[in-house]
C-alpha cells in the first residue's frame, strides 16, 4: 500500500510517498509558504504528482492522503487558524478532494499527527507529545488515541503564559506565550538581537561560519560559549514552565519531544527539569522526557499515519 503525505511546516513544506510501514519512498519540498493558500495547496499537489512519477507510479496508486497544516484543526477537517500563514477557516478535506479526487483524505494538526505516528510505530499508548519547532504545541495520547478537545485545540501548551514581566507578542495574537519566547523562531530572534548588540558575538558566528539562528547558537553552545548556553537556558526555562503545566493537568507517564529544536534537547533539559521541580506537584514530576523516535520527518510520518488509520477504519467497516 502507498500513502501520500503533505507536511506544511511553518518554514517549509514537504510532500512524500510512503508505504504502510512508514518508509519514505520519494520526497519533494519547498521553503517558506504562500500567503495565498490556493497557490500553496496547488503546489503541494503538483509535488505529489512529481513524487509518484519519480517512483514510476500513477497518481491513483495512492490508497489515501494525509495532510497536516501548520495550525489548529477541528473535527479532523477544518483548519481554524494557521498563525504563521494567516490562513483561517478552511475545509481541508473539501479542498484536497477537489484537487486530487481521492476518496480517503485525513487531516489534523502536525503535532497531533506526529503523536499518532509515535503511538502506531512504537506501540506507546499514553504520553504527552511536545513539539518545539517554528512554533510550539503538544498532543495528548491516551490509550493510543489523540484527545482533541471540544474544538480540536487541546494541547496548546505553546500558548500558555510563561512570561508576565516582559511578555513578547505571539503570532496567535496574545503576549507572553511559550511560543513567543522559546520556539525555534523565538530563539533565532534572541540570537540575532544578541549578535546585533554585541559585535564580538556576531564575529564568533562569522569566524565559525555558523548561521546566526537557533541552530548556529546550538553549535556554539556545544563549544561552551557562555552567551549561547544562556540562550538555551532561558528557552529551557520557558519550555519547562509550559511542560510543568501539562504535567500537573494531565499527569502523563512519558513526554516525547519533537520538532527541529528537539535536536538541542540536551541543552534545554537541565533548565526544563529545574522548572518542573519548581512548578509541579511531587507526584507528577518524575516523568521521562526524551526525544521522539520519529526523527526529522515526524510530521510527514504523522500525515501517513492518520491517512492509514482512516483507510483501515473505512475498510474495516465495509
Amino acid at each position: 500500500m502507498y500513502l501520500g503525505a503533505i507536511d506544511m511546516g511553518g518554514s517549509k513544506t514537504v510532500v512524500a510517498v510512503l508505504d504502510d510501514k512508514f518508509e519514505i519512498l520519494a520526497t519533494k519540498r519547498f521553503e517558506g509558504h504562500e500567503k495565498d493558500w490556493h497557490i500553496h495547496f496547488d503546489r503541494t499537489v503538483e509535488l505529489l504528482h512529481a513524487c509518484t512519477a519519480e517512483l514510476g507510479m500513477t497518481f491513483d496508486s495512492l490508497s489515501a492522503l494525509g495532510v497536516v497544516p501548520p495550525g489548529m484543526v477541528r473535527n479532523e477537517r477544518y483548519l481554524l487558524l494557521a498563525p504563521a500563514t494567516g490562513w483561517r477557516n478552511l475545509d481541508m478535506l473539501d479542498e484536497y478532494s477537489k484537487r486530487t479526487g481521492f476518496e480517503i483524505i485525513a487531516t489534523d494538526c502536525d503535532v497531533n499527527a506526529s503523536a499518532i505516528a509515535e503511538a502506531d510505530i512504537t506501540g506507546e499508548r499514553d504520553f504527552l507529545w511536545y513539539n518545539i519547532s517554528n512554533g510550539i504545541g503538544a498532543a495528548i495520547i491516551m490509550n493510543g488515541e489523540n484527545m482533541p478537545g471540544a474544538n480540536g485545540v487541546s494541547g496548546e501548551l505553546g500558548h500558555v503564559k510563561v512570561e508576565y514581566e516582559h511578555p513578547r507578542p505571539c503570532p496567535c495574537g496574545q503576549v507572553g506565550c511559550c511560543e513567543a519566547h522559546a520556539s525555534g523562531a523565538a530563539i533565532g530572534r534572541r540570537v540575532q538581537q544578541l549578535a546585533h548588540d554585541d559585535p564580538s558575538y556576531a564575529e564568533l558566528f562569522k569566524r565559525k561560519n555558523y548561521p546566526v539562528n537557533a541552530y548556529g547558537a546550538s553549535l556554539l553552545a556545544r563549544e561552551n560559549d557562555v552567551k549561547s548556553l544562556d540562550v538555551f537556558r532561558e528557552a529551557g526555562k520557558y519550555i519547562g514552565r509550559s511542560i510543568a503545566i501539562g504535567l500537573n493537568v494531565l499527569n502523563p507517564p512519558r513526554v516525547f519531544v519533537g520538532g527541529g529544536v528537539s535536536q538541542s534537547l540536551d541543552l534545554l533539559l537541565p533548565e526544563i527539569r529545574r522548572q518542573i521541580e519548581l512548578g509541579t506537584v511531587e507526584f507528577a514530576r518524575n516523568v521521562p522526557i526524551e526525544r521522539t523516535n520519529l526523527g526529522y520527518y515526524a510530521a510527514l510520518k504523522g500525515a501517513a499515519a492518520i491517512a492509514l488509520r482512516k483507510y483501515k477504519k473505512i475498510h474495516m467497516n465495509d
